[in-house]
């Protein structure tokens, strides 16, 4: 957040080149991927969570809310990442259910520049779980108004980190005065570009760390959003200008006596009487005040892999990396291998060299046939998010991969990325050759793994060419 006039400043997650002061903050959604865990994964997706946490703090975050997702780790989770990582969550109607009191911060004061700023955290009551009697979320319209009341005066600035869908927000910026900004957890996978609803402004960046959203705001004493008049009456001289062109090429183009009778011509020098008032008007009303509304730009960046780390932010992603892949590799020692009925439809690459030999020295020049070997370079071979899309599995039925434990049951002959992945799965075509046939990838064949969150640079014209097998 940075100082400019009148007490201007800007919301951002990054600190740009003009060395402005900021406010970092998040919503939440944070945590986990999902409201609980999947089985047999509490170890590994609380490592997670945690490494996530240590990463928020070390981006310097102020305040982050408290949504459905980082509750799924249980509330003494979130007090663990408190009281070690200090990460600030904020939830004013998380309470404990005898007591009734917030189990964390309602709120925080900080002051950004010359601009002292409120932050609130409001938690969606779905977030509730019912196998955790400890605590109760309660509705916004109990604690909200006299949070606000209680910060009335004290604050330039009254942000709000809400886990409430769009339509809960909206209701809230129409019901309550004092709100200047409602940043939602992100619901959904798109952008909300920030827009009004009374006078408090409604943005969301989309889930799962796809984008970074970055708002610079020029923050007046009045308080209140609106347009700069200066720039209103320069939209309107671009306005009268185009009609004033539009007119002159009427009158080039047509005769003298045809102009009188022109429709177009008539309505146009109606729509320029218009637009010389308007400008007029405006004018006027500027120099009449004395008040500059709030203003702002905003920008949505996305996270792209080209882009460069940070190196303390990067540091606690390999280190969690690596944890995770540690206690997924205990897993596998200590667990029992049984032989899955979706592993038996697989025959391996080694198989279809037999037929395929060809098409099979193919392979083994390209990314895929290394595609397991990355991982374990990068100590995360036992990394079940990762491995995935790394060995030759049904990736399309994620589901059921992960419910059989099959990424830790795999032979050396599913290593990698192979012909399976793309043709689907063939022991019995390798018994039956012409009376069982194998799929023809197509772009949704590879789109299945080459996502936008794994490869932002995919096109599938381009890529086919490095992995198509030669005929024969």
């Amino acid at each position: 957040m940075g100082g400019l006039s009148k007490k201007a400043f800007q919301i951002t997650t990054i600190a740009g080149q003009e060395k402005l002061p900021y406010l970092f903050v998040d919503s939440g959604a944070l945590l986990f991927k999902q409201n609980t865990i999947r089985s047999g994964m509490q170890e590994q997706e609380t490592t997670t969570a945690k490494g996530i946490a240590g990463a928020m703090q070390a981006m310097n975050s102020r305040a982050v809310g408290i949504a459905a997702q980082d509750l799924a780790g249980g509330i003494d989770l979130l007090k663990e990442i408190r009281d070690n990582q200090k990460l600030n969550w904020l939830s004013m109607n998380l309470v404990d259910s005898e007591k009734r009191e917030p189990v964390f911060t309602p709120f925080v004061n900080t002051r950004v520049g010359s601009t002292q700023i409120a932050i609130l955290g409001l938690t969606d009551e779905q977030a509730a779980r019912k196998n955790d009697p400890g605590y109760i979320i309660l509705p916004w319209q109990e604690v909200l108004p006299e949070v606000l009341a209680g910060i009335d005066h004290k604050a330039d600035m009254v942000i709000l980190l809400s886990s409430y869908p769009e339509e809960v927000n909206m209701e809230i910026a129409r019901t309550l005065l004092g709100i200047d900004l409602i940043l939602e957890s992100g619901h959904s996978a798109t952008n909300l570009p920030p827009h009004k609803a009374a006078n408090t402004m409604l943005t969301k960046v989309a889930g799962r760390g796809k984008y970074v959203g970055m708002m610079r705001i020029n923050w007046t004493d009045p308080g209140h959003w609106g347009e700069n008049c200066s720039d209103r009456i320069r939209t309107e001289q671009n306005h009268l200008d185009r009609i004033n062109w539009q007119i002159g090429r009427i009158e080039k183009r047509a005769r003298k006596n045809e102009v009188s009778t022109d429709e177009r011509y008539t309505q146009l020098l109606t729509e320029r009487k218009q637009s010389e008032q308007k400008i007029v008007d405006m004018e006027k009303a500027a120099e009449e005040t004395t008040e500059e509304p709030c203003s702002f730009t905003n920008r949505f960046i996305a996270l792209k892999s080209s882009m460069p780390e940070d190196r303390e932010v990067q540091a606690i992603i390999d280190q969690t990396t690596l944890e995770v892949n540690k206690l997924n590799r205990k897993r596998v020692r200590t667990g029992s291998r049984q032989q899955h009925s979706a592993l038996s439809t697989l025959a391996g690459w080694q198989q279809c060299r037999q037929c395929h030999p060809k098409q099979t020295a193919f392979w083994q020049t390209t990314d895929h046939a290394k595609a397991w070997q990355t991982l374990a370079d990068a100590n995360q071979q036992f990394n079940e998010d990762c491995l995935l899309c790394h060995v030759t599995l049904p990736y399309y039925d994620a589901a059921r991969v992960r419910s059989e434990k099959l990424l830790l049951q795999l032979p050396q002959s599913l290593y990698n990325v192979g012909c399976e992945s793309c043709h689907g799965p063939a022991a019995a075509h390798s018994k039956q050759p012409e009376a069982v046939e194998t799929i023809f990838p197509n772009e949704d064949t590879c789109k299945g793994c080459h996502t936008p969150d794994h490869d932002d640079n995919f096109i599938f014209a381009d890529k086919v060419q490095k992995v198509r097998c030669p005929k024969g």
